[in-house]
């Protein structure tokens, strides 16, 4: 005797295929977000620079309209959900809310933080995603960190005590077009910072870090600096090149003569020009350059990280390869 398998019923082969089309359907077709879970170190703006590629005023409000379920997008948590309108979305267009104005935007801090506006009035707690301009000042205190992210995912980042100025943020040669390459300039006074330059649009930024008594110059990408109090100043480099260069161009020799008799007339020497030699120093990677309290660099010579210093290098290090990591 054979056993025949009875037909499937029209019916059901019906309501499977309504149960299996909306997987198929949602499989394909892109949703309007994309929903990131926050990580501990996640801001929102830190996210929209490692989707987006920017963070500005225009983008921030644009992601309140789409996370309106998060009361504060500056107070978000591990765990959370946040909704990013995908790049690709007909609205809003995402390169029209790119534009040209160059800022830094706080993406991460930890411990008190403070900041004000073009070096006036008193210093106010920052909160995440703060967007700051030229003249504006940024301090950390004790066991305090802090990011500053500009929109072409160049790097500044503080360490604890640390006193930084804004100087100059602007694209060169032609303002108005936000693809020109930036001109940043940060004044250290007091502490330490790292810093990771990145090219945009295949072009090399222009960005100096100026010290009580010397410049360092990124030719290269990455390195760290610390100012102490008696404003000695050390320089590691860790990827490229950097040119420190210390002191001042003129040297005028001096003219101190001990009191006593008066000589006759003489001619005195004028401004003598150093070389560039004797003042600039071009810090290789894995060497480091110590600046004294008068300017002068020493010889570039290689250094090895060891204890707090090595655990701000690898914690800066590994933020660095997450703020690059490709989010689809």
């Amino acid at each position: 005797m054979s056993l025949q398998l009875s037909p499937f019923p029209k019916r059901s082969f019906a309501l499977a295929s309504l149960l299996i089309l909306p997987f198929i359907f949602s499989a394909s077709t892109p949703t309007a977000h994309k929903k990131f879970i926050v990580r501990r170190g996640d801001t929102a703006s830190y996210l929209a620079i490692r989707y987006y590629g920017f963070f500005n005023d225009s983008l921030f409000a644009a992601l309140k309209t789409a996370n309106q379920h998060v009361k504060d997008l500056n107070r978000i948590y591990p765990g959370d959900s946040l909704l990013f309108p995908r790049r690709a979305v007909p609205e809003p267009k995402f390169e029209q809310l790119r534009t040209s104005a160059a800022q830094a935007v706080l993406t991460f801090y930890e411990g008190p933080v403070k900041y004000r506006r073009s070096g006036k009035g008193e210093f106010q707690n920052v909160t995440a995603n703060l967007l700051l301009n030229p003249f504006d000042e940024i301090q950390t205190l004790a066991k305090a960190r802090a990011e500053l992210v500009l929109d072409n995912r160049s790097v500044i980042r503080l360490a604890a005590n640390s006193q930084l100025k804004i100087t100059k943020l602007v694209r060169a040669d032609k303002p108005a077009a936000p693809t020109q390459p930036l001109q940043a300039q940060f004044d250290l006074s007091l502490g330490s910072l790292w810093t990771r330059v990145n090219k945009l649009f295949n072009r090399q930024p222009k960005v100096d870090v100026k010290f009580p008594t010397a410049i360092a110059g990124v030719q290269g990408t990455v390195y760290r600096a610390s100012v102490a109090a008696d404003s000695v100043t050390n320089v590691r480099v860790y990827e490229g090149t950097v040119e420190v260069r210390g002191g001042g161009a003129l040297f005028r020799p001096p003219s101190g003569l001990p009191p006593g008799q008066v000589p006759g007339p003489q001619q005195v020497p004028g401004p003598q020009q150093i070389t560039r030699e004797a003042w600039v120093k071009l810090v290789q990677a894995q060497q480091q350059v110590l600046i004294d309290k008068d300017g002068r660099p020493s010889a570039p010579n290689r250094f090895t990280d060891a204890r707090a210093d090595l655990d701000w290098v690898q914690w800066n290090k590994q933020r660095d390869l997450d703020l690059d990591a490709e989010r689809p």
